[in-house]
């Protein structure tokens, strides 16, 4: 009921069903089934015929039920166009599902509302973008991440770069070297290799790669390969040819349709090695074979590799093959991570307030020392991504009139990251009493919380859950009061 409630926008229902065999039969529908149906004038029975001739408007390639079949996996489509002769067409949201019979696919079910004269379809498209993979479940895959893979689905916007050179924000040496080396990557066609832990901005300067280049105006297109299914991978990459497996249908892949432009593959250590020997071969010889296709395919593409562990330590564990290693590092690049580079966080703070001022709607223009004092002292496991996320979080709790932001601002959301910490666990929890430490925290929570209330004690003791006195007690204690 949960992925219903996330996919349908919390409507609570369906208003259509169909069961398609592999021979693309309908065996049951609720679209035009009298039997379900209140209208009179229906009268329109489907059962029994081909879908494709049904809806006249589809095909195996544009029908999400059928790709769900030929993919294996769920098809989530929004604003789906059905036309079926001698009516009027209208729009679906619509959530494919293949039916299996022990390891084999024997059809697909269709889960649809209609969207025709929905008037918040446009909240609907962006909804469906919050869907994160925790919430499929059993389905085994998020069904709109997939869409955003599909070659056939691939958008304008999507197939360009979105970031430039001025993208990259910084003081410091080393990634200022760095920035004058993208012109370096982006004056040839050699494959380049981008290495950094996650949050430095990999794919940020992988667009500023391809932004730089004389490909600027042909697609740019990124694929994550641990997001994707091995059984899949391989299909979305290479594309695949008519009856290469069952119901799969000629679809062009990535390296394809990233003809004349880049491809960006990220956490490349992911890919299965048989896949990294199938990339090798491309990268030698500028050839694309589809799955189930003996024709091989010329394709000019500039392939971006980004890493986010050590590409030697990912030899040693077997995950990534020297020789494709070799092939990708002729260029590379390594991104130092932020407790190296701390000189960038007061720029960086000042851009992130800038940009989600405009978020909440709120005023800082200040940035005060004992905040960025506090930033400098962290490690910043998760890097510019964690900043950022602190970031947020105290614009958030800014009062609308506020024009400082100060480490009060934060304190809660350091005091949590600290405390999870593993480095910390093992230095500054074995050096600070643990007396301290409570008191150190409650002080912070407190005074977080009565900030957000003006001081209000009655109303704090309510968020906080204790008896008003008990904060009252506390709160002069610690002198908040």
């Amino acid at each position: 009921m949960k992925l219903m409630e996330k996919l349908f926008n919390g409507r609570g229902y369906i208003d259509g069903i169909t069961i398609i065999n592999l021979k693309g039969e309908i065996l049951f529908t609720a679209k035009f089934n009298n039997k379900l149906m209140n209208a009179p004038e229906i009268q329109y029975e489907v059962v029994g015929k081909k879908f494709l001739e049904v809806y006249e408007n589809l095909n195996e390639e544009t029908s999400s039920t059928y790709r769900a079949m030929t993919l294996g996996v769920p098809i989530y489509v929004e604003n789906q166009v059905l036309k079926s002769k001698d009516r009027h067409e209208i729009r679906i949201t619509s959530l494919s599902i293949p039916i299996k019979s022990g390891n084999s696919i024997v059809g697909a079910v269709d889960l649809s509302v209609d969207e025709t004269n929905a008037e918040a379809f446009k909240k609907d498209l962006m909804a469906i973008k919050e869907i994160q993979l925790s919430d499929v479940g059993s389905l085994n895959m998020n069904a709109a991440a997939f869409e955003n893979h599909r070659v056939g689905t691939l958008k304008g916007h999507e197939r360009i770069a979105k970031y430039s050179l001025d993208s990259v924000i910084t003081n410091n040496r080393e990634m200022k070297a760095l920035k004058e080396y993208v012109t370096v990557a982006a004056g040839c066609d050699l494959p380049t290799l981008i290495y950094g832990e996650t949050g430095t901005g990999k794919e940020l300067f992988a667009h500023a790669i391809h932004q730089v280049s004389e490909r600027r105006n042909r697609p740019f297109i990124s694929q994550n390969c641990a997001a994707i299914p091995e059984n899949l991978l391989e299909s979305i990459l290479f594309g695949t040819a008519k009856g290469a497996f069952t119901g799969a249908v000629d679809n062009v892949g990535l390296l394809e349709m990233a003809d004349g432009g880049t491809l960006l593959l990220d956490e490349i250590n992911s890919m299965p090695m048989h896949l990294q020997s199938k990339l090798l071969r491309v990268l030698e010889e500028g050839t694309v074979r589809s799955v189930g296709s003996k024709k091989e395919i010329a394709v000019d593409v500039k392939i971006i590799a980004a890493i986010n562990e050590e590409p030697l330590k990912c030899i040693e564990k077997g995950i990534l093959r020297r020789d494709i290693y070799y092939r990708l590092s002729a260029l590379n690049m390594n991104i130092p991570p932020l407790r190296q580079r701390k000189d960038d966080i007061p720029l960086l703070v000042n851009f992130m307030v800038l940009k989600h001022n405009k978020t909440f709607g709120k005023k800082v223009k200040y940035i005060c020392q004992n905040l960025l004092e506090e930033l400098s002292k962290y490690h910043w496991p998760g890097n510019i991504r964690e900043l950022e996320n602190i970031i947020i979080h105290g614009i958030s709790m800014a009062k609308p009139e506020q024009e400082r932001l100060s480490y009060e601002d934060i304190a809660m959301k350091m005091e949590e990251l600290r405390l999870y910490d593993g480095q910390n666990k093992q230095t500054d929890m074995l050096i600070t009493p643990l007396n301290e430490m409570v008191q150190d925290y409650e002080k912070t929570a407190i005074h977080q919380v009565l900030r957000k209330t003006d001081y209000n004690v009655s109303k704090a003791a309510k968020l906080l859950s204790v008896p008003r006195q008990t904060l009252q007690r506390k709160s002069k204690q610690y002198d908040l009061i």
